[in-house]
């Protein structure tokens, strides 16, 4: 049985306006696969461009995942770099109370020192004062002069240990300008000297001539670090502990300086004492002391026996005769009251004083008598002046003292 063949598809092509219209003839199988084939290959095309599409979605999913992740860190970085200038201006408030404890702690070690230099000046002045009243009095005790000469030299060495360098330097000094960076200063040993004050109490000096520029042009070098490239937490810990250091010195110093403060009032409370002691037993002893009771010191008859210049025979002198001229004055050898002041018989114009000390003087031959009886004298005052009243031979003062009723040698309570 034969095969019928499929009759042949015509297809008409119609061009354009004025073109012919052409007629193609396919077979078919051929007509029925052309459908096929096209709808195949749009079917691989989708397929291609969804496997595409899906491809390119994932890349961008982990594209945009990976963005996000650098998201998170950046926001981390950021957190944390706040964090970090949080901890950072605490710090450095931490740092800037930490600078006015040390202003604060400045001013008063200006305050001892300035107390320091007054005590001083007190010394130096004592010093010039006790050498002129030595010079003038001629006469101290040797436990007094030892006393003096101590207190001196201690007050030497303390003017000594203010002005001059310490026995040692402190080599570190922070110094924050520019940013807490540390200098490292170089250090001297300097000769020993006799000072009593610690090394500390210079450090104020150190640290402002470290912070003093220096004179001509100054001869550093060094490489260029960026102040950001260095950690900031470990200048921040550097600092704190340059300003730690700092309080340690400074503490030891006003220590040091109030020990010395301490040490030298008590040194000038002991040379007040002992110039107020001396005083007063200066003036005790001036107190006690009997006053040449005129102005010449020429003794013309003893006391005790003696050839009586009237009747040249052996009589008892119960006094000292002075030499002097007429109108001469005489004065008190000790303050007290006047218990006579009158003319006698062979005494001739005389006055007794009354001492507190149970003594009595007298005072003969008296020209003149400036006193009278009930009165109070002081030692020194001019009671008289010199005269020939009386059982007397020529110008001079008859000077007595009596004591317990009884005269005695006047030349035991006073010197010509």
């Amino acid at each position: 049985m034969k095969r019928q063949r499929g009759k042949p598809i015509k297809l008409l092509v119609i061009r354009e306006a004025g073109q012919p219209v052409k007629q193609l003839q396919i077979s078919k199988p051929l007509a029925l696969a052309l459908p096929a084939a096209a709808a195949l290959s749009l079917s691989s095309l989708v397929t291609s461009m969804h496997i595409h599409a899906s491809r390119s979605i994932a890349e961008l999913e982990a594209e945009a995942a990976q963005l996000s992740l650098t998201n998170i860190r950046m926001e981390m970085k950021v957190a944390d770099k706040e964090e970090a200038l949080q901890q950072l201006r605490g710090q450095v408030s931490e740092l800037s109370e930490e600078a006015e404890n040390i202003k604060d702690k400045l001013k008063s070690v200006t305050e001892l020192e300035q107390q320091l230099q007054s005590l001083i000046g007190q010394e130096e002045k004592a010093a010039s004062t006790g050498s002129g009243s030595g010079k003038e009095s001629g006469k101290t005790s040797s436990e007094a002069t030892s006393a003096t000469a101590e207190e001196t030299a201690s007050a030497a060495s303390i003017a000594e240990a203010t002005r001059t360098e310490p026995a040692g330097t402190y080599g570190k000094v922070s110094r924050l300008s520019a940013g807490p960076f540390i200098q490292e200063q170089p250090t001297t040993r300097l000769a020993a000297r006799p000072a009593a004050v610690s090394p500390a109490a210079q450090f104020r000096v150190k640290l402002a001539a470290a912070l003093l520029p220096a004179a001509g042009q100054p001869q550093v070098g060094g490489e260029y670090i960026a102040v950001y490239e260095n950690d900031p937490q470990g200048l921040i810990q550097e600092t704190r502990d340059d300003f730690q250091e700092i309080h340690s010195i400074m503490d030891e110093m006003i220590d040091s300086i109030s020990s010395t403060i301490t040490e030298a009032r008590k040194v000038n409370t002991r040379r007040a004492n002992l110039q107020a002691q001396q005083a007063q037993e200066a003036k005790a002893r001036l107190a006690r002391t009997v006053m040449w009771p005129t102005g010449s010191k020429v003794i013309t008859s003893s006391f005790g026996y003696r050839t009586d210049p009237f009747k040249g025979v052996s009589a008892y002198h119960s006094g000292i005769d002075i030499a002097g001229s007429i109108g001469d004055p005489v004065y008190a050898a000790l303050g007290g009251e006047v218990i006579a002041a009158e003319r006698l018989g062979a005494r001739g114009k005389y006055i007794a004083v009354r001492h507190d000390n149970g003594l009595e003087t007298l005072y003969m031959h008296l020209d003149q008598m400036l006193v009278s009886p009930g009165d109070q004298i002081v030692k020194g005052q001019q009671i008289g002046k010199l005269g020939n009243t009386g059982r007397s031979t020529g110008p001079h003062l008859h000077f007595q003292v009596v004591k317990q009723n009884q005269p005695v040698n006047p030349l035991n309570y006073v010197k010509p």
